[in-house]
């Protein structure tokens, strides 16, 4: 590892005969790339959370749209419960007035 690491070095190391103007000409090129970079992936980013929002929105409308559901569905299901115990209650309470006791004979058709 440290072998790759000096042969780095000697290749970034100015040479002994480089004119001193252009090293700092090739750091600040470097410098304005490296901004450059940041800039445009700040850009990325925000756009990125801008086409975030419309999908978080419609995302937030399905949830609403499944807790109304799901309180319907719950409140259907104690309404049926509720009948169910009512129509028990009734049989149950019911007598049967509707049946008249006692004889009867068949008349015939002559």
């Amino acid at each position: 590892m440290l072998i790759y690491i000096r042969q780095w070095q000697e290749k970034v190391k100015p040479q002994p005969n480089t004119n001193p103007l252009l090293v700092i000409l090739g750091w600040l090129l470097f410098g304005l790339l490296l901004v450059v970079g940041l800039f445009v992936g700040i850009i990325i980013l925000l756009f990125g959370w801008l086409l975030m929002l419309p999908t978080m929105w419609r995302r937030r409308q399905q949830l609403k749209e499944m807790w109304k559901f799901s309180k319907a569905a719950r409140a259907a299901q104690r309404d049926a419960q509720r009948y169910a115990q009512q129509q028990q209650e009734y049989r149950r309470n019911q007598t049967d007035d509707d049946v008249i006791e006692g004889e009867f004979k068949v008349k015939r058709r002559d």
